[in-house]
Order: structure tokens, then sequence, then C-alpha cells
């Protein structure tokens, strides 16, 4: 097997919502998320055409993606579906930690709370791509993305400052999320050669 493909994409999706008890629904077409669109755009947080079309939605165990999964677009890369499959992945788990109730508290109700929570989920982007490239993500437009979440900017801050201090932890070859080291194991059994060379 030679790189990235279509399939490859496919059967890691498969596997991380199996592992995480996910599944997807096309976000363009759910009614709720018609409805959560119009909100956000009404309370200014995103317009709701970008919400449908550029975000990845994750409630609970369900997982709402503009994309078909194995389908390159301009939007979505085969590693972008990779990537955000991990992130979203990883919003399940805080789900499950959190319990329903204090992680829609958290989110909903609270910037910081969002940040925190979005900051850490973003970690699974900086570890992926450490993985591959051996370069990291910047803390900063890791952080700065937050912007269109409804955080302040004292938030995007903080979210930063947690990214910052994760990147040195992952520059020394820590995988700090559960579900970017579930992606590396998979990624380096089925597409090992992705890795980046070390050295």
């Amino acid at each position: 097997m030679s790189g990235l493909t279509p399939g490859v994409v496919s059967e890691f999706w498969q596997y991380m919502l199996h592992r995480y008890g996910g599944s997807v629904i096309d976000k363009r077409n759910a009614s709720e998320m018609q409805l959560v669109g119009a909100l956000l755009g009404k309370l200014g947080v995103v317009d709701k055409d970008s919400f449908l079309r550029h975000y990845a939605t994750t409630i609970g165990h369900r997982i709402y993606i503009p994309f078909e999964i194995g389908l390159a677009t301009a939007d979505w890369s085969l590693w972008g579906q990779i990537m955000v499959c991990t992130h979203e992945c990883q919003h399940i788990v805080q789900y499950d930690d959190l319990g329903p109730i204090k992680f829609a508290w958290q989110y909903v109700a609270k910037t910081a709370g969002r940040a925190r929570l979005e900051a850490e989920a973003y970690r699974c982007q900086m570890e992926l791509q450490f993985w591959r490239t051996g370069q990291l993500v910047s803390a900063h437009e890791l952080a700065s993305s937050l912007k269109s979440y409804g955080v302040t900017d004292a938030d995007v801050q903080v979210a930063e400052t947690i990214l910052r201090m994760s990147g040195e932890s992952v520059k020394r070859g820590a995988v700090i999320n559960p579900t970017s080291r579930a992606a590396i194991d998979w990624l380096n059994v089925h597409v090992p050669e992705l890795r980046a060379k070390a050295g």
C-alpha cells in the first residue's frame, strides 16, 4: 500500500468510529445542524453557510461532517479528514469523561471551557502533524482558529498557552491525547511510510 488513499481514509474512520462508539451524519443535510447554524448566525458566532460547509461538529457520539469520507476536496484533503476524525473522536472522549451535563455546560455556557476543550482537541492536529512531518503546527495558528468559536481574546491566549506547552512535550515524543495515540498506532501499521523519517 502506498500512501494515503480514499480506501485507507475510509478504513481509518471505520476503526476510529468503532473504537470510540461514534457515528457519522452528513452535516449538510441534517435538519438539527440547519437550526444550529441559523442560531449561531443570529448570535454572530459564525455564519450559517460557513458552519455547515467548513466545520465538523460532534454532539455526544454523533459526528456531523460536511464531506464524503475518502473524497478529497479543496476544503477537506485526505490527510485533513484523518486529522478531523481524530479531533472529533477526542470530543467523544471528553463527553464520556465529563458526562453529558458537565460537557454541555463547559462547552456551551462558558467560553473559557469551550476554548479549553477545543485546545485539547486541536492538540490532535499537533500530534498527528508532528508524526507525519516532524514539524509542529504553530500553537498561535491553532489557537487563532478558535476566534470563530465565539470565544474571547483572553480565551484564545489561554488556548495558545496550552498548545504551546503541549508542543514542548510533543517535540520530545509525547502523544498526550488518547485518540491521537490510537490514530498513530493505526497509521503506523497501515501507512507507516507516511511517518516522518527520524533525524
